[in-house]
């Protein structure tokens, strides 16, 4: 039982060791711990480069293999080394990090900007961004994942932000006279004349809690770009005009029958198959249903434009999309030896990296002027590309919220709302306002 004990505490001073080390970094003023070089120059003369990215199946290894491939005509004094990035929620990079061994290239997320920038880990890109003009080659929507907080960048994403979308079945709406609606006014209706036929008005694969979540998102986000994100970070309250007249307009559709009996029961496989099958009009999904919708539904299938906006209002926050990418992408160490090789290198290997999603993979692109994938995108998919390009502005879906406490709140809360557990919305607005403020005061 003592050698348990004594092991136990052995591993937790040299957690605490290991903190200390990321927390000091290349500050830290010790040599010993750190690599003799990353990037190195190889007897043939060219700069030898570590690249620590995912590399683990065809969706990864694809664009990538093809981005080197590329990056072979414009920097050919580079040789990359693919060090395949863990699947350990970035443990790995932690540990080289604490090492002094980071690779000269890396993935960086969030929690990794956040970590390394405090140690002084992960190199500011601003000025390498503006010398080689990449903001200007961007789209809206990506660019808007470039800068952090304090408006610097660190991180340069290779691939393109998903959307929350609202579907409808064209032949459903075309059987029924009804007109693709535009406002908030013109949705309820709707979704009135669906219910009078027995048809269900929106399919929600309510068993998972996001899809509510984000229904509730895509209403508030027509007066307050944020949406749920100003929640998650404790900058707004449900009590707040813009999300008070969300909660007031996500009910009058449940009263008005929005959801199909049995929602909170049905997966996404159900729901799907009711929007194809023509016995729910309307689905709600991120942008990544359109590669199955294009092959169920040829030509049958369109994208509403939110259409949660009070009459007039459309136009001037169209571009407010709800869901929406996170900060980073394609980093680099301030500690590689050739620096500005492996920066340059960095920036222009994750354009690449896009083109080859889009070329090889279907993906949607990053920049303006972007090449043709080999397989023609389907009427849906181009849809959604035209329309999420214009995105000026994105709030977050559930997945990438950042507070759990404020999460599990808006999770359960919504769902409690959609099923009529509220007598009262005042008592919805109540209940996340108290889970916001317990969230602020930790």
């Amino acid at each position: 039982m003592k050698r348990g004990l004594h092991r136990i505490m052995a591993l937790s001073l040299a957690s605490v060791m290991l903190a200390a080390v990321v927390g000091c970094g290349s500050n830290s003023g010790q040599d010993s711990g750190k690599k003799e070089a990353t990037a190195d120059k190889t007897a043939s003369g060219k700069v030898k480069l570590e690249l620590y990215l995912q590399y683990s199946d065809d969706s990864e290894k694809v664009p990538l293999d093809y981005a080197i491939a590329e990056m072979k005509k414009v920097m050919p004094e580079v040789e990359a080394e693919i060090m395949p990035a863990a699947r350990d929620d970035n443990q790995k990079l932690k540990t080289l990090a604490a090492a002094g061994n980071l690779p000269d290239i890396f993935d960086a997320n969030p929690d990794i900007i956040k970590t390394f920038k405090k140690s002084n880990n992960i190199l500011q890109l601003d000025s390498y961004v503006k010398e080689l003009n990449i903001e200007d080659q961007l789209q809206d929507s990506t660019k808007a994942t470039l800068r952090d907080d304090e408006g610097h960048i660190y991180g340069i994403p290779s691939d393109a932000p998903w959307f929350a979308m609202i579907y409808y079945n064209k032949d459903v709406f075309q059987q029924n006279g009804l007109q693709p609606p535009t406002n908030f006014n013109e949705f309820l209706d709707v979704v009135k004349k669906l219910k009078e036929k027995n048809i269900i008005p929106l399919g929600l694969f309510a068993k998972e809690k996001w899809p509510g979540v984000q229904l509730y998102d895509m209403i508030a986000t027509r007066m307050d770009p944020k949406g749920i994100e100003g929640l998650d970070k404790g900058t707004a309250l449900t009590s707040d005009p813009a999300y008070s007249k969300a909660t007031d307009k996500l009910t009058q559709l449940v009263n008005a029958g929005v959801l199909a009996p049995g929602a909170f029961n049905m997966g996404y496989d159900e729901v799907l198959s009711l929007f194809v099958e023509g016995k729910a009009a309307m689905m709600l999904n991120g942008g990544w249903a359109v590669q199955d919708l294009g092959a169920k539904m040829p030509g049958k299938a369109g994208i509403l434009k939110y259409p949660f906006a009070d009459p007039g209002q459309e136009s001037a926050v169209a571009s407010q999309m709800s869901g929406g990418g996170t900060i980073g992408g394609i980093a680099v160490s301030p500690n590689s030896e050739h620096k500005d090789i492996a920066t340059k290198y960095a920036i222009q290997l994750s354009l690449k990296m896009s083109e080859g999603r889009v070329l090889k993979r279907g993906a949607f692109p990053i920049v303006k002027n972007a090449v043709q994938p080999e397989k023609p995108y389907s009427d849906i998919q181009n849809e959604y590309k035209d329309y999420a390009s214009q995105a000026k502005s994105f709030s977050a879906f559930t997945f990438g919220m950042t507070n759990p406490t404020v999460k599990t709140a808006l999770e359960d809360n919504v769902q409690k709302l959609m099923a009529g557990g509220y007598k009262e919305t005042k008592d919805f607005v109540k209940d996340m306002d108290a889970a916001i403020n317990r969230a602020r005061n930790k």
